[in-house]
């Protein structure tokens, strides 16, 4: 299964909420080390909705914190999956990409 998804970052208005809400808090002490914080949060916000999409969740009960966006020494950020996500994932792994312009952020995820 593949997600995609676009998020404006103008969208991004209430920073504490979106993240009390969506973010873990290895997230959020991520973010906090850029002065681009909202492209992180849209970005994380994208990431979380495509990684949705790829697990193909309707009524399950998943928690945006049961999808997690962690980063490779690199930079280069991979997916942990807690919870009913990870149940949802039956063993497989998600595999992501992100892409930024200066107002809109879109993710990929793919199930493997």
């Amino acid at each position: 299964m593949i997600g995609f998804d676009l998020e404006h970052i103008s969208r991004v208005k209430d920073e504490e909420r979106l993240l009390k809400k969506i973010a873990t808090t290895d997230e959020i002490a991520y973010i906090e080390k850029f002065k681009n914080r909202k492209e992180k949060e849209a970005s994380l916000w994208a990431v979380k909705e495509a990684v949705f999409k790829c697990l193909d969740v309707k009524d399950e009960k998943i928690s945006y914190k049961d999808i997690e966006l962690s980063h490779h020494e690199n930079g280069k950020p991979f997916i942990i999956l807690h919870g009913e996500a990870l149940k949802l994932a039956k063993g497989k792994t998600v595999e992501i990409s992100l892409s930024h312009t200066k107002d809109i952020v879109g993710a990929v995820a793919i199930l493997i």
